[in-house]
């Protein structure tokens, strides 16, 4: 069997089961173990988690990964993952590095589940502040020109036309 995880996968933890017996190598998570396990050397172990069942006590699979990955399992997957006996493998989405893999299972592995985290939505509270209330406008344009600056254009205007009358005066005489 087969199983794909896509390229920028995010926030899953993909859940195994293992049947019978695993190897040494697979516990060890060493290239050549988790090659054995998924036929690919490109998963990166430090997001793999090998956890022996016995070891958790009286805690339940499901528990573990709620306290541990703060993730909550669907309620009809609760009853597969809890029923894991030997050996389980979580597989986080870093695993891949964020390239786009397929992995091979071996015989003695099998998929559960897949956990998604849920999306976390806010609700967004209305601004109460004096500071809040009010309009925006828009930019602030050019301020009306004065009585004096528009006098001052019309003199310099009038300089200039009468600066010129007298150049043309001197060049025709």
């Amino acid at each position: 069997m087969s199983l794909h995880i896509p390229a920028n996968d995010f926030g899953q933890i993909r859940v195994f089961e293992v049947r019978g017996a695993l190897p040494e190598n697979a516990i060890k998570k060493t290239p050549e173990g988790l090659k054995t396990l998924f036929g690919t050397d490109a998963l990166d172990p430090t997001y793999i988690d090998i956890i022996k069942i016995n070891d958790l006590s009286s805690m339940s699979l499901t528990d573990y990964i709620a306290r541990g990955y703060d993730m909550e399992a669907a309620d009809h997957d609760i009853a597969a993952v809890n029923g894991i006996e030997g050996y389980a493998i979580l597989i986080m989405s870093s695993a891949a590095g964020g390239a786009e893999a397929t992995l091979e299972l071996a015989p003695e592995l099998r998929h559960i589940t897949t956990y998604v985290p849920k999306a976390q939505l806010q609700v967004i509270e209305p601004l109460t502040s004096d500071s809040a209330k009010g309009v925006i406008n828009g930019p602030p344009g050019k301020p009306p020109k004065s009585n004096a600056r528009i006098g001052g254009m019309i003199a310099t205007i009038a300089l200039i036309v009468l600066f010129l009358l007298v150049g043309l005066m001197i060049w025709v005489a």
